[in-house]
């Protein structure tokens, strides 16, 4: 991780836009604001995207739980976290315009850089749709300077013609998040981790239903022989990589069974070279 930058005025913001902060899509995108930039008082996370192929920052607990709920949701195709709202002459006028304070840096009190918490790109009926997503606990919602801030992001985007939204979560968004955070772990890690012949021989001995987790793994170590622990991550790899969707409203990590709804017919016959 590399050291924390300054942006506390005019010069670090030009300095950060010089080194293309808050720039670019895909791979390619820096967020203009790191994990360490920020003091945040949040769990700060850096995610590893299997989407875009590189590090996400996200700046407390349930921005990671919006990350991964977007990026398992198949009809987005990029995440830009901590997108910043340039020009900034625009994001003063429309504070003016509403009557509020635009935010400041609390150290200098230099007009800051405004940032929206994601900007995804989807792919919807062969379009590409862009939307802005604003992170805010329950708890906060209701908070006057959130709501004010909530209110020039939304005028904001909502000149460029970009639906915008925010993002509370619950418990049962919660438990999604977290079931998809563990199942894709060994896709992040090791995304080459099992062959094509791996996967296709474990479809075959998985079929719908409520399954014992620990039964399914047997079946793997004794017809593929894989360790035990490697057989919980082919089914984890497995749901992550949507060959095999499970009911995903209780913790899955903590579960001794697991209901399969569907197994692909069709990521299955692409194990195989199809399309």
């Amino acid at each position: 991780m590399g050291r924390g930058r300054k942006l506390e005025n005019f010069d670090d913001f030009k300095r950060s836009l010089k080194g293309r902060y808050g720039l670019g899509v895909g791979e390619k995108y820096k967020p203009w604001l790191r994990v360490q930039d920020v003091k945040s008082e949040g769990v700060r996370s850096v995610i590893f995207g299997i989407k875009t192929n590189r590090d996400h920052h996200t700046l407390s607990s349930i921005e990671s739980e919006f990350f991964y709920l977007a990026e398992y949701c198949d009809s987005v195709i990029d995440i830009r976290e901590q997108f910043p709202l340039f020009p900034l002459n625009l994001s003063i006028k429309i504070a003016n315009i509403i009557g509020v304070d635009h935010p400041k840096v609390p150290t200098t009190k230099v007009t800051n850089i405004i940032t929206t918490d994601f900007l995804l790109t989807r792919l919807i009926n062969e379009n590409i749709v862009y939307e802005a997503i604003s992170i805010k606990p329950e708890e906060k919602v209701d908070e006057l300077r959130a709501v004010e801030k909530i209110e020039i992001e939304r005028i904001w985007w909502e000149q460029l013609g970009i639906n915008f939204n925010y993002y509370t979560g619950n418990e049962i968004t919660r438990i999604q998040s977290r079931n998809i955070s563990w199942v894709t772990d060994p896709l992040r890690t090791n995304p080459k981790m099992f062959s094509n012949s791996q996967i296709e021989v474990a479809l075959t001995l998985l079929n719908n239903g409520k399954h014992l987790i620990l039964d399914i793994c047997s079946r793997f170590h004794s017809e593929l022989s894989i360790e035990h622990d490697n057989a919980l991550n082919l089914l984890r790899y497995l749901i992550a990589s949507k060959y095999v969707t499970v009911d995903m409203s209780s913790l899955l990590e903590e579960a001794d069974f697991i209901e399969i709804i569907e197994i692909s017919v069709f990521q299955r016959m692409a194990v195989n070279g199809y399309s």
